[in-house]
């Protein structure tokens, strides 16, 4: 029969464990210090893991770790390491094992590995093992509360069952099948009852005939300018038509215009019974409708038209001025705006360091002129313009917070230092927007930081809405 790999584990020469090939040992076998392995090495100088045994050329190679020493031996002689070496047995830290070899690896001070080539054997078992086999192969009895709990169990089972088969034979109710959509809408006129309205016919409950029209006009008929007229009491709608005095119109007051960022507002009084949008609470519109009911001797009721200029495009009202209207015009808060064209903040501050960067031979690079640059440059400033675009976002979420209601556009140059933080930025917006929201996207614009390491000065547009 033909011979096995064997290996022996000892510590302090006393026999620990074995391994066999074909059962521990397979292609390789690894030991070390690791505790998921199965021979570990309580040493803390060993290494984590080691590959003790390989595969090699069709023979078992064993791996010498660092610092161990090795004996072998060939039946009562002795080999040494040079004799090991001559005939090609030991190479490097690799000894290869055959079978007429036996030997001993010490791999520290107190752990040595015996190997041999052995017969495969069976381990039999004195009298005294058999014994302590027979006694703990069995399980053992079980005692009085566990018997009574696997009762309990069991009970618990056969009651479930049976509920389940009485519930599904005898207590399931019957359901009933869907109706169709035929049924249903045969069940609903079925149940469908006419109901008509109990009206005497002939009776106007707005029209009293009998009395005469000069005493139609006791009611009362309130309401504000440009709204709708309300009578009260017992007036109707022909004597109030009839009451109506065509010689008590005055003349019309003069108009009251706002100028906005974009288009204007006006109003009139009576105005807001028409169909134009208001600006505020008080009527003032480009609503050209009259109310039920007209009083020239009502003060008309403006809003405040000066709060509202500074709201820019989202003011309501007409894109054109009414024609031949004499109006006064009635100016909000200019500094609310940013004027276009212009760049925000310090100018002169920012004229000084786009002079400084210029004077040291530093360009300012637009976003179009890269793809006309050398490679290098083109490299680093393409660098530039994707870490912008990834900074988009912060641009969108400041113009939604903002709740600006038309499309913006910046023009924008950047003057980098060497560190890559923004030394100053020239923001220009391309429109009128509030100084509020022009403020945040500088703001913004001076916390980037660039990955370079030169100082550049780049411009680009940046768009949002």
């Amino acid at each position: 029969m033909a011979k096995i790999l064997s290996l022996r584990l000892n510590y302090k020469g006393k026999f620990l464990d074995y391994a066999k090939e074909g059962k521990e040992i397979k292609r390789k076998f690894v030991i070390g210090s690791n505790k998921f392995l199965q021979w570990q090495i309580l040493e803390p100088e060993f290494p984590d893991k080691h590959t003790l045994i390989k595969q090699k050329g069709g023979e078992y190679v064993l791996e010498l770790p660092p610092d161990s020493q090795v004996v072998c031996e060939r039946g009562n002689e002795t080999l040494d390491s040079q004799y090991l070496r001559q005939n090609n047995l030991l190479s490097g830290n690799e000894l290869v094992l055959k079978e007429d070899i036996k030997g001993t690896v010490t791999l520290a001070p107190n752990w040595s590995v015996d190997f041999d080539f052995r017969e495969p054997w069976v381990a039999v078992l004195t009298p005294e093992e058999k014994a302590i086999v027979a006694q703990y192969a069995r399980r053992s009895k079980p005692d009085s509360v566990t018997k009574f709990n696997r009762t309990v169990i069991w009970i618990v089972i056969i009651l479930t069952v049976l509920f389940l088969a009485i519930f599904d034979l005898a207590l399931k109710p019957e359901y009933k099948s869907i109706q169709t959509v035929e049924e249903i809408l045969q069940s609903q006129q079925s149940e469908a009852q006419k109901v008509l309205p109990d009206i005497a016919p002939g009776a106007a409950a707005f029209a009293e005939p009998d009395k005469p029209a000069e005493k139609a006009t006791e009611g009362t008929a309130t309401g504000r300018p440009g709204g709708t007229g309300k009578a009260t009491g017992s007036s109707s709608l022909t004597s109030a038509l009839q009451g109506f005095d065509a010689g008590a119109v005055g003349t019309a007051p003069a108009l009251q215009i706002a100028t906005v960022a974009e288009g204007f507002s006006a109003g009139r009084p009576g105005g807001g019974g028409g169909a134009g949008p208001g600006i505020g609470g008080a009527g003032i519109g480009g609503g050209a409708g009259a109310g039920s009911s007209y009083n020239p001797a009502l003060t008309p009721s403006f809003g405040d038209v000066a709060s509202v200029v500074g709201k820019g495009p989202s003011t309501g009202g007409y894109a054109q001025a009414p024609a031949g209207a004499q109006g006064v015009h009635v100016l909000g808060d200019a500094s609310k705006l940013a004027p276009s064209g212009k760049a925000w903040g310090d100018v002169s501050k920012q004229k000084q360091i786009a002079a400084s960067y210029s004077a040291r031979g530093i360009s300012t690079v637009s976003e179009g002129s890269i793809g006309s640059m050398d490679e290098g440059s083109r490299a680093k400033f393409t660098t530039v313009r994707e870490q912008i675009q990834a900074r988009q976002s912060q641009i969108e979420q400041a113009y939604r917070e903002s709740q600006i209601t038309q499309k913006v556009s910046f023009t924008i140059t950047v003057y980098i230092s060497a560190n890559g933080s923004v030394r100053e930025s020239m923001v220009v917006p391309n429109g009128s927007y509030p100084g509020s929201f022009v403020a945040r996207i500088k703001s913004i614009v001076d916390g980037w930081t660039f990955n370079v390491k030169e100082e550049l000065a780049y411009q680009f547009k940046i768009r949002a809405g």
